[in-house]
């Protein structure tokens, strides 16, 4: 599903064109033409961003990362999604962060009364709201504008995972928590290892008024991103290519679901409930209470 050879191709016009083939740093705030074209495709969500509020990084976790490491200190309660990715609730423990977990929902995201409730004992905030694994929702917008709003108006940073933004099944792109954000205080994380390439490592954040402190971080941390490998991307997403893949790795998403979906109301026992996902990579399903998954999963 990945095109691989294009791909290359760009690999091989990047090492052509940047200056002494690739080999020197980019600037530490990520190379331009790469930033210029996320700040450019931001427009599809409402961002408006612009190619100096984009900080590019190793992949997403990568982003998340120095997130966390700008905006928290040890001992601080993160509050995340239940459940969530589990590389995010590791990120979250090798930190030494407390973490506050939020009932969700599987078409909704999280349960709204719970997070109000719980606001009190939140210092910072991680939410996938778009097409969240495992579960898959996609978090209405109303949802997306109150919750920016609640954490600005207590200074609670919102970091937002949009990794799977882009394989959305509808006709539109979901809007983002960023969309919503007038104070600066939503630190916007995406990649395209989920939609392109998962090694190549090509992350960014749009850190708001957390801009200083990321690109502090990133010094400290990497410096600088693989010269061409992010050059490249840059060029894939300039010259349309991007999109034209996104098309068809969406049908081909969405044809999956739908064969999984069959498959598991042909043969899975009655009264099993699975998700109707409107983008992502997850389906969940819910089996009836009688039967136990651990005993189908636990290794002899």
């Amino acid at each position: 599903m990945l095109p691989l050879a294009k791909l290359k191709k760009e690999i091989v016009a990047a090492t052509r064109e940047l200056k002494d083939g690739g080999t020197e740093y980019e600037p530490l705030q990520g190379n331009e033409k790469l930033r210029r074209m996320i700040a450019a495709r931001s427009l599809n969500w409402g961002g408006r961003l612009k190619q100096n509020d984009i900080i590019t990084t190793n992949g997403c976790m990568n982003a998340l990362a120095l997130c966390l490491m700008a905006v928290a200190k040890p001992g601080d309660t993160l509050a995340l999604e239940s459940p969530c990715y589990p590389g995010i609730l590791q990120l979250a423990v090798s930190f030494g962060l407390k973490v506050l977990e939020l009932p969700t929902h599987p078409v909704t995201g999280i349960d709204m009364d719970a997070f109000k409730k719980l606001l009190a004992k939140i210092d910072l905030c991680l939410l996938v709201p778009n097409f969240n694994t495992p579960l898959g929702y996609c978090m209405p917008d109303a949802h997306k504008k109150e919750v920016v709003s609640i954490l600005a108006q207590h200074n609670i940073p919102l970091i937002e995972d949009d990794t799977y933004g882009d394989l959305h099944f509808g006709a539109e792109r979901p809007k983002c928590c960023k969309s919503f954000d007038k104070e600066g205080n939503v630190l916007w994380c995406g990649a395209v290892s989920k939609t392109l390439a998962p090694g190549y490592r090509v992350g960014w954040v749009a850190p708001g008024k957390y801009k200083e402190q990321i690109l502090r971080m990133k010094f400290i941390q990497s410096l600088s991103a693989t010269t061409i490998i992010h050059e490249a991307v840059g060029n894939f997403l300039l010259t349309g290519r991007y999109d034209n893949h996104l098309r068809q790795l969406r049908r081909t998403l969405q044809d999956n679901y739908n064969q999984f979906a069959q498959i598991i109301a042909n043969c899975f026992p009655q009264g099993t409930k699975i998700s109707q996902p409107q983008g992502g990579l997850a389906l969940w399903v819910e089996f009836p209470k009688q039967i136990d998954t651990a005993e189908y999963t636990t290794m002899p």
